[in-house]
């Protein structure tokens, strides 16, 4: 007669959830309630091949990249959560900064690199990852938009190619450099962009700078960007004026916004939370006011940005969606997951999220 668990839990006086965390070796278990289930199944004649033989865990490997932004640390942090409750192993080495970890997470057995990492690392396993939305892409028709809960940003269905080079979402190349690479989901940058050019242009603003990275792979796309979008692009003048590249830090962000501001900017976006807690102390230290003397513009929004003086007006990205987007790519790849999913990646553009750092310009 088949043993059920139900009754293995009765005898042990313990509930059906717990007995499976003692079969699939998971979650905290005391010692004395896990040998009170194990007795349990010895005395109802309860058996499973798993208690004889482990199954080997697979360990995959999440990481940002070196130096994140916050909303790639809270996409890592969602997705470790979730693939280690499919009873995978998680390590988070860091990468682009330095490949030995990374490495030494393949030598350990990693079979797949999931990353907020916007570029391709060349891994030799599959790596899961974001890409940018190109403008080719962007060319290829209208994505539907998908509205998503709160402020944190909009998903929409893509529209363009993969990129050359690239798997598209569950599928990798055999053959090149990147051909390991899964992408999951593209970040529309450059919709971002535009999308902040047209809340200052609506205010009167027309000198806009951008305070970012020195390095790094998103400084570049969002350099790129900034002088494929600004609203100045066409009237001759020399935008690499209005980009300051400095430190991820405070002092950069506050020497970065001075500077600015004597390049006659008016208005700055501004790329990593550190610089822009220093651009609102530069400001504040040569007597200026925000908005009033300069509008101010985050990119990626977290808790501390409704709390600066004046609270930021930010590009929110949507974290759970890229997460998601992420954990349902891995699943897929390691066939964890039999659930089909788009041969065109999602697409997510970053929303405005509309606070007090930003007003009309001063004429």
């Amino acid at each position: 007669m088949k043993v059920t668990l139900d009754e293995v839990a009765a005898r042990a006086g313990v509930s059906l959830a717990t007995v499976s965390r003692v079969l699939g070796r998971r979650g905290a278990v005391a010692e004395s309630t896990r040998a009170k289930v194990l007795e349990a199944m010895s005395e109802l004649g309860y058996s499973r091949s798993t208690l004889l033989h482990d199954a080997p865990r697979r360990l995959v490997a999440v990481s940002a990249p070196g130096n994140p932004e916050h909303w790639q640390v809270q996409v890592c942090t969602r997705v470790a959560k979730a693939l280690q409750d499919h009873d995978l192993l998680v390590t988070r080495p860091l990468v682009e900064t330095d490949p030995e970890p990374l490495q030494t997470a393949i030598d350990a057995g990693a079979v797949a690199l999931v990353t907020t990492t916007m570029t391709s690392l060349n891994t030799e396993i599959p790596c899961i990852r974001v890409a940018e939305q190109s403008a080719t892409e962007e060319d290829g028709g209208p994505g539907t938009d998908v509205p998503v809960e709160g402020a944190a940003g909009t998903g929409s269905s893509g529209s363009g190619p993969v990129a050359s080079g690239s798997g598209g979402t569950g599928s990798t190349g055999s053959t090149g450099p990147g051909s390991a690479d899964v992408i999951a989901a593209r970040l529309d940058l450059g919709g971002g962009m535009t999308t902040a050019f047209e809340h200052l242009r609506a205010i009167g603003h027309r000198r806009i700078g951008l305070i970012c990275n020195d390095s790094g792979e998103l400084a570049v796309q969002l350099i790129r960007r900034f002088l494929a979008e600004h609203p100045a692009r066409n009237l001759g003048l020399n935008l690499e004026d209005w980009i300051s590249r400095v430190p991820k830090s405070f002092s950069g962000g506050s020497r970065a916004v001075l500077e600015l501001k004597d390049a006659t900017c008016t208005a700055v976006i501004v790329q990593s939370a550190l610089q822009l807690h220093g651009a609102l102390h530069g400001l504040r230290n040569r007597h200026l006011q925000v908005p009033r003397d300069m509008s101010v513009v985050g990119f990626g929004d977290s808790p501390t940005m409704k709390f600066t003086g004046p609270p930021a007006t930010v590009l929110g990205l949507d974290v759970e969606g890229l997460s998601n987007a992420l954990i349902a790519a891995t699943l897929q790849t390691l066939r964890i997951s039999t659930t089909g999913l788009p041969s065109v990646p999602p697409v997510f553009r970053p929303r405005l999220v509309a606070r007090t750092s930003t007003t009309a310009a001063r004429q």
